[in-house]
């Protein structure tokens, strides 16, 4: 999926970024909107001025994107002045998004795989720690490592057929190590909620990230059943660490990028309970089943509902554009 660069025939003006086909790619980018609630903490005086403690600045702010598609939203961080780092595993996904989707060059790009990308970045950032001068040795080095980004977006999907691996405990936890403790990291993913696939990866997430909202790019069907139980929904995740509420800023005109479709879906608003897939909180704290947390010896069962969420998603694609576009893209 991605957006069409002008489109056959179109004649009106065009952005800073270009429009995407879907409204979840625009969705990743609220990431930057994202603020405590303070108003849902007891005992905190909330006032008009005081009530939010914004993210860093965007031309302070560092992003990891994982994942790369033809870069809609990795173009709209850099647009935004975000300095941003790309990882793609093909050299030909980054090739086509240069040449022929305008991705912005002043970025840095790595091409490789991601699991192998995090650990190297784990090691870097670890070594180029200074000691704290409490502890010494290399354990002083880890002790003080508090992150190197603001932004970390997860976006792999390719229709059913995602690098399990990146879905694991062992790789979230990674993207947790390298998030700042005031951080946000947004990953899409789209499941039939008849399949079981949803609950294995959002049970994985949030045993590192207990702090989350998810939300749909679009409104169910007036059709779907009130448990979602025969729906299929492109959905993003968003999650911080800590425990401190968060909320969207309201938007402004520079957020849009001078597009009109950011502008109608940038702000996420079609909210899904969580525990629509990992069951109640006890006690404050989510109740998860650890035999569907995805270690290294489990993900073969991911592995299998992927391949059955892929001919699914399959049939509903041939819904959403007539033969001939397939045949000619």
């Amino acid at each position: 999926m991605g957006s069409w660069p002008g489109g056959d025939g179109y004649d009106g003006p065009l952005g800073v970024v270009g429009e995407p086909v879907y409204a979840v790619f625009v969705m990743l980018e609220a990431i930057r909107l994202v603020q405590d609630d303070l108003s849902q903490i007891e005992n905190v005086k909330v006032d008009s001025q005081n009530s939010l403690r914004s993210m860093s600045p965007d031309n302070k702010a560092k992003a990891l994107v994982i994942g790369l598609g033809i870069g809609t939203t990795p173009a709209a961080f850099i647009s935004h002045g975000i300095n941003t780092t790309i990882v793609e595993i093909d050299a030909a996904v980054y090739r086509i998004a240069l040449e022929y989707f305008k991705l912005p060059k002043n970025h840095t790009a790595y091409i490789e795989d991601a699991t192998a990308f995090v650990q190297s970045e784990l090691d870097r950032s670890r070594a180029e720690t200074r000691p704290d001068p409490a502890v010494s040795g290399d354990v002083g080095k880890i002790e003080v490592f508090q992150g190197r980004y603001d932004y970390i977006v997860h976006d792999v999907f390719t229709g059913g057929a995602e690098p399990v691996e990146l879905f694991t405990k062992a790789f979230i936890q990674g993207l947790s190590d390298l998030l700042k403790p005031d951080g946000v990291v947004a990953i899409n993913y789209a499941s039939d909620f008849q399949l079981p696939s949803a609950s294995y990866v959002f049970t994985t997430i949030l045993s590192i990230f207990p702090n989350c909202r998810l939300f749909r790019d679009e409104e169910p069907a007036a059709s779907s059943s009130s448990t979602l139980d025969s729906d299929f929904a492109n959905m993003v995740l968003f999650c911080r660490k800590g425990n401190t509420p968060f909320m969207f800023r309201e938007t402004t005109e520079g957020d849009y990028l001078g597009s009109e479709i950011r502008r109608m879906v940038l702000m996420p608003r079609y909210e899904i309970p969580l525990q629509q897939f990992v069951g109640e909180k006890l006690g404050g704290e989510w109740n998860l089943d650890r035999n569907k947390v995805l270690t290294n010896d489990r993900i073969k069962e991911l592995e299998k509902w992927h391949a059955v969420g892929a001919a699914r998603h399959w049939r509903l694609m041939r819904t959403v554009m007539p033969d001939v576009v397939w045949e000619r893209w």
